[in-house]
């Protein structure tokens, strides 16, 4: 029967209101677990517990769970909150004999200092594991990863970093280990199992100590609290999950396969802008010129609940699954194609006639503004006309050009207006004369489908430089062209031109927005058609532009490669450039800094100024009492998930290990780290 006036609760009665959360939120995990963990029994001892008074029914309850040893764990009340974890902060006692608990207890309140009133404490049946160590559910580093240190024996050695602890990820998306295990591998895979399962009941990403008797494969968790802070850029997570979810949707979004692959349209427009993504998005929808152009053809589009090219941090690629269903595994031989190459043989003439007529009768751009005062709504609205004009009436003429000439073979044919461009670029490149040339081709540029590329109209001297690149062409005489290839080279040349209307009406609505130059090709279609409608205020635009320039710059740090797998978004390859430089690891933030070192030893001698760089073996959590007082902390050990790292991110402070720099660095040295880890050290005489 439960005593009113307890001070002393077993832990599963522990979920309850002035009690920290370390106890707490294991006592929910007693009334939930699946049975693929267990919790080592234990006792909660109230702020008003008495040694005087209560140690002979501590005792008791002790003997009822176990005859020692016992961990006494510290359990504030502010300790292991959502935003502040106190990581280290107390005290812990291993180990500890029924005989001693008393003296445990009172070094650990000893640790509380003025807390001490307000604080419980939580004493719990000794583990003693073949390995321990620490699993974040979601890795600080990356969004895609859970991540694990761990070794031999107890976890302490690991948070109190004095041990360079083995480090595995698990793909949160995929369930692969990296790197690949052997021995470890079931301790593992139960491991990160067991931190999903917690995760998800708990409501947020865990950092979890956890303890493992490999005899009977029986997993313990000791801990479990809510992350605090993470390292990684968080538009890079949002990236990174969005594009995870429309994997995962995918038939292919499986272990190993290739969900996602890099698209033709890229060899159209390379490192395309946020505006001309939108756009391109919307050409190659069911609903736009890519689906209209099917049924101008008389082709049936598949149903799709996808879209077939879609960006990935800025860059574009191709749904694999959506580009199956399109055009099949061998595009000559699905029937759809047999179907269009049919028509070809059967009646070339018609079918060239009718393209021909089709561009001939390209409806003009709807309105061009002139006028450099106009209201920002007015010409978002003109700019959402002509977007939707060329999405719906232009573009899928110019698409279905391109797909009959696919089909008819010629692909050998020289295209004689790609030919005649690059002859006149050849004679620029000579002669400088730049007025037949841009009577000529002012509308198009080097970048034709990039909205935010100047045309050469707008920029000849950079017509001038990009003709350079055609110094060696011929000057002769290009003969007219003929054929479906003509025609697509016809096509591509209307639509480059109409694109040059389109632009000018961007600028205009830059301009009646009072942006900075190309500032405007930040924003999406979605963003011009909500200005347009009145569901977004100019006024918030140069902030959404802002924020939109450091998420692309944080995204041109990612390198995917060509092909995209749910394995490849998980680990999420970054571009750094490999010098020959001395490197370390970035524990905490990843943030530049530098200043004078000293040595831990020394600090007791002279007070901090405030820019030194402490230097430690061990990554402990002693150290965490200086970081408010000291530039930056360098380390021989010590892993991400160690109490100091963990306290330093919420400081936003910056921790590096690097073997060995305990014993290279002296004090006074000059010290210089770079964000990615390259360090530089200039020692004075």
């Amino acid at each position: 029967m439960i005593k009113e006036n307890k001070v002393i609760l077993i832990l599963a009665e522990a979920d309850r209101d002035g009690i920290g959360n370390k106890a707490r939120h294991l006592a929910r995990l007693l009334q939930c677990q699946p049975g693929l963990f267990s919790i080592p029994p234990g006792v909660v001892l109230l702020p008003d517990f008495s040694l005087d008074k209560d140690l002979e029914e501590l005792r008791q309850s002790l003997n009822a769970i176990s005859k020692g040893p016992f961990a006494v764990r510290s359990c504030g009340l502010e300790e292991d909150g959502i935003n502040e974890s106190m990581a280290g902060k107390f005290h812990t006692e291993l180990f500890v004999s029924l005989e001693n608990i008393s003296e445990a207890i009172l070094k650990v309140r000893a640790s509380y200092g003025q807390r001490a009133a307000t604080s419980a404490l939580l004493i719990q049946q000794m583990v003693q594991p073949d390995y321990a160590g620490v699993l974040f559910s979601r890795s600080p580093e990356n969004h895609g990863l859970a991540s694990c240190e761990y070794s031999k024996g107890t976890a302490d050695v690991v948070v109190s970093g004095k041990v360079e602890p083995a480090r595995v990820d698990y793909g949160r998306w995929s369930g692969t280990l990296y790197p690949a295990q052997k021995d470890a591998d079931q301790m593992l895979s139960l491991l990160f199992l067991v931190g999903m399962i917690i995760e998800e009941k708990m409501g947020a990403a865990q950092d979890i100590e956890w303890a493992y008797e490999k005899n009977q494969g029986k997993l313990y968790i000791l801990q479990s609290r809510d992350i605090t802070s993470n390292q990684y850029d968080p538009g890079i997570a949002t990236e990174q999950e969005r594009v995870a979810d429309i994997a995962a949707a995918t038939k292919n979004g499986q272990k190993g396969r290739v969900v996602l692959k890099n698209s033709a349209v890229r060899e159209v427009v390379s490192s395309p802008t946020r505006l001309t993504r939108s756009l391109i998005e919307r050409l190659y929808a069911p609903s736009g010129a890519l689906g209209r152009a099917f049924k101008q053809l008389g082709l049936p589009i598949p149903k799709l609940n996808q879209a077939y090219i879609l960006p990935v941090f800025g860059q574009l690629y191709a749904n694999l699954e959506v580009e199956r269903k399109l055009f099949g595994f061998q595009p000559r031989l699905l029937w759809t194609s047999r179907k269009l190459k049919r028509k070809i043989h059967k009646d070339p003439e018609s079918l060239l006639s009718w393209l021909t007529q089709s561009i001939e009768a390209f409806p003009r751009y709807p309105v061009t503004l002139t006028h450099e005062h106009m209201e920002a709504a007015e010409c978002a609205r003109s700019v959402v006309t002509g977007a939707r004009c060329f999405i719906e009436e232009v573009y899928p003429v110019a698409y279905a050009a391109t797909l009959v000439a696919q089909m008819a073979g010629e692909e050998n044919q020289e295209a004689s207006l790609t030919s005649q461009l690059m002859r006149d670029l050849s004679r620029l490149h000579h002669t400088g004369e730049t007025a037949d040339f841009l009577a000529a081709w002012g509308k198009r540029s080097a970048n034709d489908y990039e909205l935010a590329e100047p045309r050469f109209c707008e920029s000849p001297e950079h017509a001038v430089h990009y003709a350079a690149n055609f110094a060696s062409f011929p000057w002769g005489q290009v003969e007219t062209g003929s054929g479906f290839t003509h025609v697509k080279e016809l096509a591509k040349d209307r639509a480059v031109c109409w694109l040059y209307a389109l632009r000018q009406n961007i600028l205009a609505l830059q301009s009646s927005l009072g942006l900075e130059p190309d500032m405007v090709f930040y924003l999406t279609l979605e963003d011009i058609e909500a200005l347009a409608g009145g569901n977004l205020s100019s006024a918030d635009i140069p902030a959404l532009c802002q924020q939109r320039v450091h998420e692309e710059a944080h995204w041109s740090t990612v390198n995917l490669g060509d092909e995209i797998t749910l394995e490849a978004l998980e680990r999420l390859h970054s571009k750094i450039h490999e010098s020959q430089a001395l490197r370390g690891k970035m524990v905490s933030v990843k943030i530049a800094f530098n200043g004078i070192a000293r040595h831990v030893d020394s600090l007791k001698k002279h007070p901090l100024s405030g820019n030194e760089v402490i230097v430690s073996k061990y990554l402990e959590p002693g150290l965490t009492g200086y970081f408010p007082h000291s530039a930056a902390c360098i380390a021989d050990m010590g892993g991400v998930l160690s109490h100091a790292a963990i306290v330093a991110r919420e400081l936003d402070y910056p921790v590096l290990v690097l073997s060995g720099s305990s014993t290279t660095i002296r004090d006074g040295d000059e010290i210089k780290v770079t964000a990615e880890g390259f360090i530089s050290i200039t020692r004075k005489r």
